[in-house]
């Protein structure tokens, strides 16, 4: 099994570790580069070099400033003995001082669209994409909506009779062009099959999870255009999924995922395949890349629909305490609080995501997705 701290090697980097992603607060800029302690874990009489350049021994372990400049950097520690430890390391494009809003389970919006197709002249007389437009205009967001194939008629947690089965394929494609000239800030990305389903990747199979996200990039694609499609990066629904369903998303495209990454009574929760020991690594960054599998890993740092009005803005300054987590500050929230028949109707939805939106903007961060940060698109 992949050990990805490579805690039984003799000679292991403490900080950065492999797949580390990272920004100004994990250093000093200067010289067009960020200078950056590198520590690594070896015995005291090991002589320590990291590429080449000398480390000294600070009493825990030893240190050496580097510079960073590049996307990419390949560090190698080597001892007195020959032994070497070889990691990757990363600089991201503008990682700091940017925000995304995400939203999952969506696809009443796309209904309610539908439903109205011959009396909507816009996609944003639809009131959750307006509310998502003014968080757009005045607060400069970009929005990111993961959505399902279907919704199912019989969906216990909501109380509206009228509501009907329905799914993608009967999406109108009355408001293609519309779409594509908002894709600048508003895409849709694959979610899962149904909302209903609890954690429906945690086993998946690579076909199981590939035949999903194909139905769902088809359909975006034909009502919606190839540019509000987002195949670079999403998240699964629950955030579980096996490897091998990591591997067929990035068959499919996806260069990243956005979790939790964090655990919950002692177990990883929304983080995917990955072990308790890189959980607690992950959850102190912005991101964090695999770089066995060429995916980059983004934390979301506050779940909007967890927290009443008037406690979003002192979530949000815990956020801003952290460090490793301010630079790229991310927010999401779930499409179903916003209605009034859903069994936890949230009534100030709209104005929890303008709030932390604004908070976002008031401290200097602006809208981004994930592909501005990554030197691969």
């Amino acid at each position: 099994m992949r050990d990805y701290l490579r805690r039984g090697n003799k000679i292991r980097f403490a900080f950065p570790i492999d797949g580390d992603c990272l920004n100004i607060y994990d250093g000093v800029e200067k010289d067009g580069a960020l200078w950056v302690k590198v520590k690594v874990e070896a015995d005291k009489d090991s002589a320590i070099e990291v590429n080449q350049i000398p480390a000294t021994w600070n009493g825990e372990c030893f240190e050496v400033e580097m510079p960073f400049d590049a996307y990419r950097t390949n560090l190698v520690a080597k001892d007195k003995d020959g032994n070497e430890e070889k990691i990757v390391v990363y600089k991201l494009i503008n990682p700091t001082g940017i925000y995304r809003l995400s939203s999952d389970d969506n696809i009443l919006f796309l209904q309610d669209i539908n439903d109205h197709k011959d009396t909507y002249t816009s996609i944003f007389d639809n009131p959750y994409l307006a509310m998502y437009k003014k968080a757009h205009d005045d607060f400069g967001a970009t929005v990111q909506l993961n959505i399902h194939w279907e919704y199912e008629a019989d969906n216990p947690y909501f109380s509206d009779p009228t509501r009907k089965d329905f799914n993608l394929s009967m999406m109108t494609d009355k408001f293609k062009d519309e779409f594509i000239a908002n894709s600048n800030w508003l895409r849709l990305s694959f979610h899962a099959r149904e909302p209903q389903t609890c954690k429906p990747y945690e086993f998946t199979d690579m076909k199981t999870i590939t035949e999903d996200a194909k139905k769902i990039y088809r359909e975006v694609i034909r009502f919606a255009g190839e540019e509000t499609l987002s195949k670079h990066n999403t998240t699964i629904h629950w955030g579980e999924c096996t490897l091998d369903g990591v591997r067929a998303m990035s068959n499919l495209g996806t260069r990243g995922l956005y979790g939790y990454f964090y655990l919950r009574e002692g177990k990883p929760f929304v983080s995917y395949h990955y072990p308790e020991y890189l959980i607690e690594h992950i959850d102190t960054r912005d991101f964090w890349m695999d770089t066995e599998e060429d995916i980059l890993c983004g934390k979301i740092d506050l779940v909007l629909n967890s927290y009443p009005l008037e406690e979003i803005v002192p979530k949000l300054e815990e956020v801003k305490a952290k460090d490793g987590n301010f630079g790229c500050v991310e927010i999401m929230i779930h499409e179903q609080y916003f209605y009034e028949d859903y069994v936890n109707y949230i009534p100030e939805f709209k104005e929890i995501v303008w709030t932390a939106c604004k908070w976002c903007a008031d401290t200097g961060h602006k809208g981004y997705f994930m592909q501005d940060v990554m030197e691969k698109n």
